[in-house]
């Protein structure tokens, strides 16, 4: 007898042994698409599988995605964010959304922490400047760490850990947060206008909506201080990359400190050109990784599993996803 199936639509590591394990315990086969796959190839893989579940990473779990699964109870994600999966039509179509929305607090958190220091310390320029052949110890105005000030945009659980560090650190620590919050000790909460002209670091923390537009864009890059860091852990879509890179060559802000892109793995052709040259300006990217570390992402595996698991099982889910009215 043929064993109903769940669907893997992408994942970020090297196998699916986890998920096809507790699937496989639990009475499912999993059908692993590995690839990330566009809107079409999703929607064949899913009609050829007729999956009850489908645990999704970054692919786009469009309405017709979820219209090719019939059979459809549950979609869990595999991480935070929610802006890849057509939550009006999952809540027409009477499923469950689940996601795990604290695994990787201490790695996010963690990661803005390290890229403040190498910006404040110079170390990868440095590094790039050595391996050129050049020994110029002088060649950037090095900060205190101390001494900054620190503004974190959005007070949820990664944004208080991470001005809660910052604290630690004996920063200056400003946060901003859409509804009230009792914030980290030491941290004061201000407007978005004053979080952008007390900073010397903003560190993005919220949300990207779709349709929204981003957060981050001419107008309050040109609020940033002179010489200050942006850094966006985040979502790409929260920041303008064109107006970005036109504020940077400005020195409003000064350097970008990014882990994620609009439209990743491609890096904007607007920025990838202002990065190189003698009038490069000062941007750090790294590969959407301030999520991922050994212990997060086993994590992240097996609560997402287990929760679409639970769903199956006709039990509540530990971390279901409010959907809107249909």
């Amino acid at each position: 007898m043929t064993r109903p199936t769940i669907v893997l639509t992408d994942r970020g590591w090297d196998d699916a042994d986890i998920e096809r394990q507790l699937c496989d315990d639990a009475g499912y086969d999993l059908v692993d698409v590995q690839e990330p796959a566009g809107e079409d190839a999703l929607v064949r893989a899913v009609t050829e599988a007729d999956p009850v579940g489908i645990l999704f990473c970054w692919a786009p779990v469009t309405a017709r995605v979820l219209a090719a699964a019939p059979r459809l109870a549950v979609a869990s994600r595999l991480g935070v964010g929610l802006d890849n999966i057509d939550l009006p039509e999952a809540a027409r179509r009477n499923l469950t959304v689940t996601r795990v929305p604290d695994y990787c607090v201490e790695e996010v958190s963690d990661h803005v922490v390290a890229l403040v220091h190498n910006w404040a310390r110079g170390v990868t320029a440095f590094d790039r400047d050595v391996r050129d052949g050049r020994w110029r110890p002088g060649m950037r105005d090095l900060r205190r760490v101390r001494d900054l000030t620190v503004g974190v945009w959005g007070l949820g659980a990664i944004g208080s850990a991470t001005a809660a560090k910052f604290a630690a650190l004996g920063c200056t620590v400003v946060g901003h947060n859409r509804s009230v919050v009792d914030p980290p000790a030491g941290v004061e909460v201000v407007s978005p206008a004053d979080l952008l002209a007390r900073s010397d670091v903003v560190s993005l923390h919220v949300p990207a909506v779709a349709g929204a537009g981003p957060l981050i864009g001419a107008t309050e890059l040109a609020a940033m201080r002179p010489g200050s860091l942006l850094v966006n852990t985040s979502r790409g879509a929260l920041v303008d990359t064109d107006a970005l890179v036109s504020a940077l060559r400005t020195g409003s802000p000064g350097a970008a400190a990014l882990d994620v892109l609009p439209a990743e793995p491609e890096v904007p052709e607007v920025l990838r050109a202002a990065m190189t040259g003698p009038d490069a300006v000062d941007v750090t990217i790294t590969p959407h990784v301030a999520f991922s570390s050994t212990a997060s992402v086993t994590e992240l595996r097996v609560r997402a599993t287990e929760d679409l698991l639970r769903v199956l099982r006709g039990e509540p889910p530990r971390d279901p996803v409010p959907l809107p009215s249909p």
